[in-house]
């Protein structure tokens, strides 16, 4: 394959540099990426031939074919000879597929296509090609810079996405048929003409009072204002203790949300759960001790080593295949050798039935289950039975437990106390279950009948 030169050009002939020039006129094979722009007029008066791939876009189904297509039809042309290929703006994506097919490749960088705009800018800036619309990520403190805008349906996608994030009455810069004007967002989609050339700059809106939708990060810069020297009494006043019964119960809350069915309930109090999130972070963040970034970089890390079946090599092809692989990195990720060191993490601050919920579901994933399936439908049966009229089991057992509970209160015993020491009673013997069988050479989980009768041992023996 002969040598390529990626071009530059711009979209009017006045823009091409005395390097660009050069290279057209270097008697290459010239091809340019579109015919509808001002260098297609500049080489019909020097006398230089050229081909363009203009055809290809009403061939080609999407963006992506069309940039596939055009580097197809360059490289095929590289192997009879040296080619340039002029493209209006170097940023065009089938630049970036031809510098992974091409084996010499130069580029030579010319005016950005939106000109004049780059004058406007107010700090960081995305810098976005219209097309790409569903995946913008964008940031109402940052400007945002939109090329190619080059259809009205086109226009109100990307208006639509612009107006998740910036106020719908933005006054925005608007490059079209090389002229500057100025519109509101919401009229972005109300010009006369489109095409390639048309370019919008929408300026950044850092006061977060007028924004119409807000994202994580504007809840972020909520949060430093409250927390502040000139912010909210109440929010400098608070401390991670402080917050605690707030946390429980905007959780409590979601949960109601779930239970009712109720959508706009639960975006609400999920909200208020993401709001405890950010004044922890913030107070974490004031006091030197973390900020945001190590919260969501410790989950995010979190979820691709525990799910080693997507990002790794691992497989799982169920729910319970996937429990299981998550235990086993979880355990790997703590440095935890026996399955007791897993359940003693377990916290003691959970509600005790969770807590018990907890660590039976962790021993039941390591084989050991107190009693086996027979003898746990005769106890849902007697529970049944002694609460007569109740509709299913899950009331029933719901009733029963409620009729211990009245019992603690009569025998003047706290029913959390006496769970919790129950459920360190059941690590005790989980731990002597674990050790014994390690004597014996072997690990859990045990896929056998002999766990069951080996804890009945270690029980009786607490007897003895």
């Amino acid at each position: 394959m002969a040598a390529i030169a990626v071009v530059g050009v711009g979209l009017e002939a006045k823009q091409l540099t005395l390097e660009a020039a050069e290279l057209l006129k270097s008697g290459a094979r010239v091809i340019l990426h579109t015919g509808r722009i001002g260098c297609a007029d500049w080489l019909k008066a020097q006398g230089v031939p050229f081909e363009t791939l203009d055809a290809l876009y009403d061939a080609c189904a999407d963006f992506d074919e069309h940039a596939q297509r055009a580097v197809q039809a360059v490289t095929e042309a590289a192997e009879a000879g040296d080619v340039v290929y002029a493209v209006y703006d170097v940023r065009d994506r089938s630049v970036l597929k031809l510098s992974a097919a091409a084996r010499e490749l130069r580029i030579v960088a010319g005016p950005p296509v939106e000109g004049a705009l780059l004058g406007y800018l107010d700090g960081a800036a995305r810098l976005l090609e219209a097309s790409d619309w569903e995946s913008f990520r964008l940031s109402a403190t940052e400007c945002a810079l939109v090329r190619e805008i080059d259809s009205r349906e086109l226009a109100s996608e990307v208006k639509l996405r612009l107006m998740d994030c910036y106020p719908e009455e933005t006054m925005c810069f608007i490059l079209n048929e090389g002229r500057l004007s100025r519109l509101p967002l919401y009229d972005l989609d109300r010009m006369k003409r489109y095409d390639h050339r048309t370019c919008a700059l929408v300026p950044p809106e850092r006061d977060v009072t007028k924004l119409e939708r807000f994202r994580f990060d504007d809840l972020m810069r909520i949060m430093e204002v409250l927390m502040g020297p000139n912010g909210c009494p109440w929010d400098r006043a608070q401390t991670h203790e402080s917050l605690r019964p707030f946390l429980l119960e905007e959780s409590y809350e979601v949960i109601d949300a779930i239970n009712a069915g109720d959508t706009d309930h639960l975006y609400d109090e999920l909200g208020d759960v993401l709001m405890q999130v950010a004044i922890h972070a913030e107070y974490a963040r004031r006091h030197g001790e973390f900020d945001i970034s190590d919260a969501t970089t410790a989950i995010c890390r979190k979820m691709i080593d525990r799910h080693s079946h997507i990002f790794g090599s691992d497989r799982a092809d169920d729910p319970d295949s996937v429990l299981d692989l998550w235990t086993r990195n979880k355990m790997k990720e703590r440095g935890q050798r026996t399955h007791t060191e897993a359940l003693r993490e377990v916290s003691r601050s959970l509600p005790a039935l969770l807590r018990c919920r907890k660590l039976t579901d962790k021993a039941a994933r390591a084989g050991v289950r107190q009693e086996d399936a027979q003898a746990l439908a005769r106890e849902a049966s007697a529970l049944a039975a002694a609460v007569p009229g109740a509709k299913d089991r899950e009331e029933a057992l719901g009733d029963a437990l409620f009729f211990l509970c009245a019992l603690a209160r009569e025998l003047e015993l706290d029913p959390e106390i006496a769970l919790n020491e129950a459920g360190d009673r059941f690590v005790e013997r989980f731990a002597a279950l674990e050790e014994e069988i390690r004597t014996e050479g072997r690990n859990l989980p045990l896929l056998d009948e002999n766990a069951a009768k080996l804890w009945n041992r270690v029980k009786l023996r607490e007897t003895m």
